[in-house]
């Protein structure tokens, strides 16, 4: 097995130097072979000495188990990505963090959207943060010269998407273990890499969710180490979620006040590792764009109109963008939250439930909250995270509770098959404007699990009886994965 697993890690730096196809494997294939490598190499070694590997080496599984399956959708559901996916090779063969360079490439007509220009300079619409943070992968191909190809920037947005992504779980399960025991941080953090946006979007393309993910759960790690370092960590993980995702300084606001009111002591090591992350990103703005705001700022205002009620309830209970609708199990994250407010333990709740409240009532103003092609209320990803982590806080009534604990189980199951089947097929509503999706919201085929049924959903090249008796299966595999996760994944 040792053997194995360096053919694949040298099979991935081939694929990674000769730019995939048709030199070479693609780069995607080639990771996801040397991750299932080392997961299966865990596995049999803890089995040999009798212990279950989820158990005995639980950091090491997450973050493997995570991101063979991310990875193992073998496809790539990006797009809003794209200028991340080449800006690395902007930084690391031109040094630069505009697309100059590229100019014939990024003035495409098809780019228009992604691409903006200002003071006469190419500048990416979205967030840079993730493509500086997916950089160091891009060094091979970087120093290798060749001209990358669309299906090879596909491949590194995607692994780049899945490896952030997956530290992001580790790092999340590492701040659980701090409250809760073994056994509840391990089911809260499967919930949160399998159950939530994090499989479904921010794994399968190099989106601003997974940076912001990883950044915030940092921030909560921070907190909870005692230190000066640790505050400094908690800012860091906070300044990295703020440029990577502007909303993400709801939940920066929030660990700063709990630093301010109730350990003062830390907070200056808070404010000096967020500075970092922020003052550099300010110098991008003020360096090509032209003032300390953000370049894309203006275009973004207008997105932003009257206060939407029904907005604030879609993004809820909507079969096509509910929350609650794309992750049951997140009922007791909500029953947690609000269990851990009242504790006076865990005094940086409540600020952390502003802040999610915060994040709702803020995309209520935004036109686009349906978030265009998308699956969910992807703009809530942090939200549901924080609900992952705060569903540990039932663990021991679920336990104690045998109708409670199939609840859980199921839930946790069915959240999981909803998420698995953003990342494997195609999203409902993919080629719907902003309008069709808005006239939508309501119809219950556009849940992911219903949309496999119907004609136009993605089976729906296969004859209506096949599809309905393999949409039936899909289905009833919640069953055993519910069992399963009521004896191996018990929150207690």
């Amino acid at each position: 097995m040792d053997v194995a697993v360096i053919v694949l890690a040298l099979l991935f730096v081939a694929a990674l130097a000769l730019g995939g196809p048709p030199r070479c494997v693609p780069p995607w294939a080639a990771l996801f072979a040397l991750s299932a490598a080392i997961s299966a190499r865990l596995r049999l070694g803890e089995l040999r000495e009798g212990r279950d590997w989820i158990r005995s080496r639980p950091q090491a599984a997450l973050f493997w188990l995570c991101l063979t399956l991310y990875l193992a959708s073998f496809r790539w559901h990006g797009g809003d990505d794209i200028p991340n996916s080449v800006l690395p090779f902007m930084i690391l063969r031109h040094g630069t963090l505009s697309f100059d360079p590229f100019r014939s490439w990024a003035g495409d007509p098809a780019l228009r959207e992604l691409i903006i220009t200002v003071n006469g300079r190419l500048l990416s619409f979205y967030p840079v943060a993730p493509a500086v943070m997916a950089t160091p992968l891009y060094v091979i191909p970087a120093l290798a010269g060749f001209t990358p190809s669309d299906p090879f920037l596909h491949n590194m947005a995607k692994i780049s998407g899945a490896l952030i992504t997956a530290l992001s779980v580790l790092v999340l399960y590492r701040a659980l273990t701090k409250r809760f025991s073994p056994g509840a941080s391990l089911s809260a953090s499967v919930l949160y890499g399998l159950g939530t946006f994090a499989f479904s979007v921010s794994s399968q393309a190099l989106y601003s969710h997974g940076p912001a993910q990883f950044g915030v759960a940092l921030g909560i790690l921070g907190i909870l180490t005692p230190g000066g370092r640790w505050a400094a960590a908690s800012g860091l993980g906070m300044g990295l979620a703020v440029i990577s995702r502007e909303d993400s300084a709801f939940f920066a606001l929030a660990s700063g006040a709990y630093f301010l009111f109730h350990e003062r002591r830390r907070l200056p090591g808070y404010v000096l590792g967020a500075a970092a992350p922020v003052l550099l990103n300010l110098a991008y703005w003020r360096w090509y764009g032209g003032a300390f705001r953000p370049p894309y700022q203006a275009i973004q205002a207008q997105l932003f109109g009257p206060f939407d009620p029904g907005a604030m309830a879609a993004m809820v209970l909507s079969p096509s963008r509910g929350l609650l609708t794309y992750m049951p199990a997140a009922v007791f994250g909500v029953w947690g939250l609000g269990r851990a407010c009242r504790d006076e333990r865990v005094r940086w709740a409540p600020y952390f439930a502003a802040a999610c409240a915060a994040t709702w009532v803020f995309y209520g103003f935004r036109q686009s909250w349906t978030g265009g092609v998308s699956f969910g209320t992807r703009y809530l990803s942090v939200v549901a995270m924080l609900l992952a982590y705060f569903s540990a806080e039932v663990g021991d009534d679920v336990a104690r509770s045998a109708p409670l604990r199939r609840a859980w189980a199921g839930a946790f199951a069915v959240s999981i098959l909803i998420h698995a089947v953003g990342a494997f097929l195609t999203w409902p509503g993919v080629a719907m404007t902003l309008q069709e999706q808005a006239a939508t919201l309501w119809r219950i085929r556009m849940h992911p699990l219903a949309h496999l049924f119907v004609a136009e959903g993605p089976m729906g090249s296969l004859p209506a009886a096949v599809r309905y008796a393999v949409c039936v299966g899909v289905l009833a595999s919640s069953w055993p994965l519910a069992r399963f996760i009521d004896r191996r994944l018990s929150p207690c």
